[in-house]
């Protein structure tokens, strides 16, 4: 093995290390619907029967796949969180190797900043903290980079190997999570165009063959363990999906997909731009990245609108998957543009970003909760590095100001940016535990745990899944222990999670009550 080789294995694994510290270390867990969702969907890949909460929107099979290991292991609830928390460490960590090579095949950098770059786009305080939820969040960005790596390998020389390769990770992204099915379809129609293009037919037919049969493949396999886990294939479709917006939804699906572009500005400092510009000089995979990126924030534009959450109008979930390359190549750019340019480009679109912000929000909207962490820190639990209050204006700020120091100490030495984006990483780390600590504290997962469920003996429990509200189901669900939570009525059951305003079986005795319903032990 190379030098250079054994640097980033070494690399690699001390970063699979840190990110697993920083996961496990979220007091908790912070369990969403999302999260037992995916645990469940592993548990019955596993063999282990149903779920207990109702039916789902359509979840990706592949990250379930991942977790049935951990299932077959014989892990309870508690150590399956811990396994899932890993796996995403590994996962984040693998980017790096990906970054580096695709850092090298895209731009004339040297071997120090191609590392740097891959460091910092692998390692942005969303990536780490949303590493402690059981989300796709950490497999999407891998197989992104994974995909546009492949594209890069394609300009270069068209193969077999190398047109497969694209397609099955196109494949791959569809089938851990279906919003991604935009991605999807650009990242096969470029495997087809690239082949097309070479005069090799055959291989274009065959990936086109190739990626239709897989992506329908992959929806028939999510639709059978969906139904195998929560008795429904999903609780909606691509139809009901068209149906749901009209041509007056159209402004408020493009003030939000701009909000996900503004966030991508805000929360990367301003490398994300930079990262595009460097890809103007390859304009066939700035195109495949352009309709990648295009294709993201019009899903999250549509999902977005009509959402009553303040980080609707500045949301990252969904365009987070594409930041490692962006920036990646953004501290490329920082390094080889001219800094004027670059600090111009960092300032203008930071104050651009957060005018937009601003603007886009209704009234007090930014005092309400949001989502928990932005990518470089630049807001955390309400604000920047930590705080009560998220302020457009005080992000823009915090952007430019690591932005800037990120640009001056690129251009004056590799080890200083390191240094330079390891605070900032790591003060986003830090104020976002904190942060990732109090919203699990005020969630009804938090609620769940901090009741006599705890120290109840159930030993079945039966859950009103047509009544009981998604969250509450899946909380108590999980903190019983899923291998003792029913949907269907047992004459075994000890305990019944019902709806608030429902009454309880007669002899039944209240043992915790929630806003949203009530566990009673049974007479």
């Amino acid at each position: 093995m190379s030098p250079t080789g054994r640097l980033l294995t070494a690399l690699t694994v001390l970063h699979a290390a840190v990110g697993a510290w920083i996961a496990t270390s979220v007091t908790g867990p912070m369990l969403a619907i999302d999260d037992i969702a995916f645990l469940s969907m592993g548990r019955t890949l596993a063999g282990d029967g149903a779920a207990a909460i109702g039916a789902q929107p359509p979840y990706g099979v592949l990250y379930p796949v991942l977790l049935a290991p951990g299932w077959l292991l014989g892990l309870d609830e508690s150590q399956m969180v811990a396994y899932a928390q890993v796996g995403n460490a590994i996962l984040g960590a693998l980017l790096i190797p990906v970054l580096y090579a695709l850092v090298r095949r895209l731009t004339t950098a040297a071997r120090s900043t191609a590392i740097t770059g891959a460091l910092v786009g692998a390692s942005l305080p969303a990536a780490l903290l949303t590493g402690s939820i059981v989300w796709t969040e950490r497999l999407l960005p891998l197989l992104i980079a994974l995909g546009l790596l492949g594209v890069t390998l394609l300009q270069d020389r068209v193969t077999g190997r190398r047109v497969g390769l694209v397609v099955v990770v196109a494949i791959a992204l569809f089938a851990t999570h279906p919003r991604t099915g935009v991605a999807a379809v650009v990242l096969i129609a470029a495997a087809v165009w690239f082949s097309f293009r070479a005069g090799q037919i055959p291989a274009s037919v065959s990936a086109a063959a190739l990626g239709v049969s897989g992506l329908r493949l992959a929806e028939v396999a999510r639709a059978w363990v969906a139904d195998a886990a929560f008795h429904s294939t999903g609780t909606y479709d691509a139809g009901d999906l068209l149906s749901r917006r009209g041509l007056d939804d159209v402004p408020h699906m493009a003030i939000h997909a701009g909000g996900t572009i503004a966030y991508l500005v805000l929360a990367t400092a301003g490398l994300a731009i930079l990262g595009a510009l460097v890809l103007v000089a390859k304009p066939q995979v700035a195109m495949v990245v352009g309709g990648i990126g295009i294709g993201i924030v019009a899903v999250a534009g549509w999902f977005l609108t009509g959402v009553d959450r303040s980080d609707a109008w500045l949301h990252g979930r969904y365009i987070e998957i594409l930041a490692p390359p962006l920036v990646a190549l953004g501290v490329v750019g920082a390094k080889q543009l001219p800094w004027r340019i670059s600090a111009t480009v960092i300032g203008a679109g930071g104050v651009i970003a957060g005018f937009y912000g601003a603007w886009a929000g209704p009234g007090n909207n930014w005092q309400t909760p949001r989502s928990p962490v932005m990518m470089l820190g630049t807001e955390v639990s309400g604000a920047p590095f930590g705080g009560n209050v998220f302020e457009p204006g005080a992000a823009a700020t915090v952007g430019i100001v690591v932005g800037l120091l990120l640009l001056a100490a690129l251009h004056w030495r590799n080890r200083a940016a390191i240094v330079v984006a390891g605070l900032a990483i790591g003060l986003g780390v830090w104020s976002g535990l904190d942060a990732l600590d109090s919203l699990q504290r005020s969630s009804i997962v938090g609620q769940v745990q901090a009741s006599p469920l705890a120290d109840a003996d159930i030993e079945l429990i039966v859950i009103d899944t047509d009544r009981v509200p998604r969250n509450l189901a899946a909380a108590v669900a999980y903190e019983v222990g899923l291998d003792r939570a029913h949907a269907e009525p047992d004459p075994s059951a000890t305990h019944v999670l019902l709806e608030a305003d429902v009454a309880p079986p007669p002899g039944a005795t209240l043992l915790a009550e929630f806003e949203s319903g009530s566990v009673w032990m049974l007479g």
